[in-house]
């Protein structure tokens, strides 16, 4: 059976259609009637419809020239037209399509009830399929171009509401001056460090004794001081020496 699900005998060109066939006096009568038979023009797209006409015109001359008999003209005639459709409605590339027609040429020149019927002979079979290559599928873009459908890409844009950074930045010196401000005139001084209570013991101690430990402690929190004094320089000269690179930039 074809991939259809059917044979092709009789699916088209009934004995009585090929009779109004054969009657046609030329190829004008002749597309006027295929184009009666199977509503070529129809709602079909006029220059689309004359391509059409033409195709079918051709493969019924050239099962004429070939003498097939009316089973073999209708089976053959179908073949190309459920191919071409196939080719138009899955928008099949030129080498599916060439194999379908050869699977559907296939189901009708094997006598194998239900998968296949012997329509055609093995030299018809050549001649068909020779046929199709010097003729379809030599203009095989050009149908393909005429019968498919557009293909039209709809791309819809939405807004994006990410917060974006500023194109530029106001200049580091703007924000951080590079010396303090000098005080006012009438402010006052600033109040000097008060020195560090004295220490409380509880005990009876020497009085120069007392004075050496306030001393040594005296020292120490002095050292203390000059240390993180030298590590807080040490950082804002680093921070100063970035911002400057940066504004380098």
């Amino acid at each position: 059976m074809t991939q259809g699900g059917a044979f092709l005998l009789w699916a088209d060109l009934s004995p009585e259609d090929l009779a109004r066939l054969d009657g046609a006096v030329d190829e004008a009568a002749t597309k006027a009637v295929l184009a009666d038979v199977l509503r070529v023009l129809d709602g079909e797209n006029p220059l689309r419809a004359q391509v059409l006409l033409e195709f079918y015109a051709n493969n019924l001359a050239f099962a004429r020239e070939r003498g097939f008999s009316a089973e073999k003209t209708s089976t053959f005639f179908s073949i190309m037209k459920r191919n071409h459709d196939e080719m138009v409605e899955a928008f099949l590339p030129q080498q599916k399509s060439w194999e379908y027609l050869q699977a559907l040429v296939l189901a009708h020149a094997v006598q194998r009830p239900p998968y296949s019927v012997g329509i055609f002979q093995l030299s018809e079979v050549r001649d068909i399929t020779q046929y199709a290559l010097d003729s379809y599928y030599r203009n095989f873009a050009l149908y393909r171009y005429a019968f498919t459908m557009r293909h039209v890409k709809e791309i819809t844009t939405r807004s994006c509401w990410t917060e974006l950074p500023p194109a530029t930045f106001p200049a580091l010196a703007d924000g951080l001056p590079t010396e303090e401000a000098a005080p006012p005139a009438d402010a006052a001084p600033a109040a000097e460090a008060a020195p560090p209570p004295p220490i409380a013991l509880d005990i009876e101690v020497p009085d120069a004794v007392k004075a050496a430990v306030e001393e040594q402690i005296a020292t120490q929190v002095a050292a203390m001081r000059a240390a993180l004094e030298a590590q807080y320089a040490e950082k804002n000269a680093g921070l100063e020496n970035k911002l400057a690179a940066l504004e380098a930039k």
